[in-house]
């Protein structure tokens, strides 16, 4: 907003509320443009002439009178100022954001930081908040992956939540004090039919919390959805519009009962906390903020590998990967952490290093294709033994072990006859033949094969 508009809309309120000084999205209007023309003295005397007019709870107002206090330096103010506003609505994202600034000016820093991701963990349609929690989205993931509160926060509003029932109910149990977590609860109940055990809990379970916005909502839709009491629903959604006229829950048939001008109000103010430079990126240290909640290379690392996603590819890689006979191998990056290898692979593995940039499978293909060339080589050549049949044509080894299929296998004894180089060489025993090792590998049981392989060498 260029400065000519911004002075002619201010003035245009400053008429507005004289006339009408009980309005409050008047008056929090008025309070917004003395922000952005700096004048914050004034929007703090705005803000608190209109807590006094207002005839009841109003969350705009209230969260304009902690911004005002916090603008002024005057974060011990604004402390009490933005708590009492989360009384009205502790499901705000807007006052959870307030809050964390505040608690960020006092140097309160993990209050600050579980305040902030509170604020990007739950939903809303505000562009500001939507484009700060995309910008965020990898630090919300990783914190809700350690902290069920703030994963049953961003379930509130979800149209098909993740959690279960019993999930909800066991943090709600955790936390008894918690509104946000009551109201999944109760959100859940309804959703399941459970009617009863919904009302109560949102009528005497948050009796405390007359003005939630989200109890409001849910009472207004069970009662004029559920139950068919219209008349009764009516009363809370005009309500919920008494507390926050922008809330975004109050729309279709709360948004019919305004007259134009409170709706050409609601668009202003809208306007001014929507855009990506709204007036909270404005005055808001966003980004002390955001570097509060970010994550390293390796915690973003550890977050992708524990992604269902994650786990399906690998699956895949996995099942489509065929030894013989690729000339290229799928590029499957090396994970930080590998698995545990005995020494024997590790003393094999150091003869010929993988460089970083081979693939892992391709490594354990050349592993594998070393030990059973040992194995091979090392082993005395067998006597053919007489047969009823014709022998099977001898195949020449070739550099990568091929599988052998299961009709066509020709049984082959470990234990050899004995040679005149070895005569005391012991027989092997039953389960660990040729025979075995190459059924693993077939099998893509690669660490089992590479064991039996080295086996067969040691003691060839």
């Amino acid at each position: 907003m260029i400065q000519e508009n911004l002075g002619e809309r201010l003035n245009l309120y400053e008429a507005m509320s004289e006339r009408n000084p009980r309005d409050g999205l008047v008056s929090v209007g008025k309070t917004y443009l003395y922000i952005l023309s700096n004048r914050p003295q004034d929007a703090l005397k705005s803000a608190l002439e209109a807590s006094l007019s207002v005839s009841s709870k109003s969350l705009r107002v209230q969260l304009a009178i902690a911004l005002g206090y916090y603008l002024r330096d005057k974060p011990s103010e604004a402390l009490i100022e933005s708590r009492y506003a989360l009384n009205i609505d502790p499901a705000s994202p807007l006052c959870h954001l307030v809050h964390a600034s505040i608690l960020l000016a006092l140097q309160r820093t993990d209050e600050a930081r579980l305040a902030f991701l509170k604020c990007l963990s739950l939903s809303s349609d505000n562009t500001f908040l939507t484009d700060l929690r995309l910008h965020n989205r990898s630090a919300i993931y990783a914190a809700q992956l350690q902290n069920p509160l703030l994963a049953a926060y961003s379930n509130l509003r979800l149209r098909v939540p993740d959690m279960t029932e019993t999930d909800v109910q066991q943090l709600v149990e955790q936390n008894p004090t918690d509104p946000v977590l009551k109201a999944l609860f109760a959100s859940l109940q309804r959703r399941s039919g459970k009617i009863r055990e919904a009302l109560a809990l949102l009528e005497t379970g948050l009796a405390s919390y007359e003005a939630f916005p989200e109890r409001l909502y849910l009472l207004w839709k069970t009662y004029d959805d559920q139950l068919g009491d219209h008349q009764k629903g009516e009363l809370f959604v005009r309500r919920l519009l008494e507390v926050d006229p922008l809330n975004d829950r109050a729309t279709g048939l709360g948004y019919s009962n305004l007259d134009e001008e409170t709706l050409r109000h609601i668009n202003f103010i809208k306007s001014l906390e929507d855009l990506p430079d709204s007036i909270f990126a404005g005055v808001l240290p966003v980004r002390e903020l955001e570097n509060l909640i970010e994550t390293t290379e390796a915690e973003a690392f550890d977050i992708t590998a524990l992604t269902p996603l994650g786990e399906r590819e690998a699956a895949s890689l996995e099942k489509t990967f065929i030894l013989p006979g690729i000339s290229q191998q799928p590029q499957v990056p090396e994970p930080e952490a590998p698995p545990e290898i005995s020494p024997a692979v590790v003393s094999l593995a150091s003869e010929e290093p993988a460089g970083p940039s081979q693939p892992v499978m391709a490594h354990m293909v050349s592993m594998l294709e070393q030990a059973q060339l040992i194995a091979r080589d090392l082993r005395p050549t067998p006597t053919p033994a007489p047969m009823s049949r014709a022998p099977v044509e001898a195949t020449p080894v070739s550099s990568i072990p091929q599988p052998i299929s299961p009709t066509n296998r020709e049984p082959i004894s470990v234990a050899e006859p004995a040679s005149s180089e070895r005569p005391s060489q012991p027989a092997e025993p039953a389960h660990v033949t040729m025979r075995y090792a190459n059924g693993l590998l077939e099998d893509s049981r690669f660490e089992e094969a590479l064991q039996a392989f080295l086996e067969l060498s040691h003691k060839s």
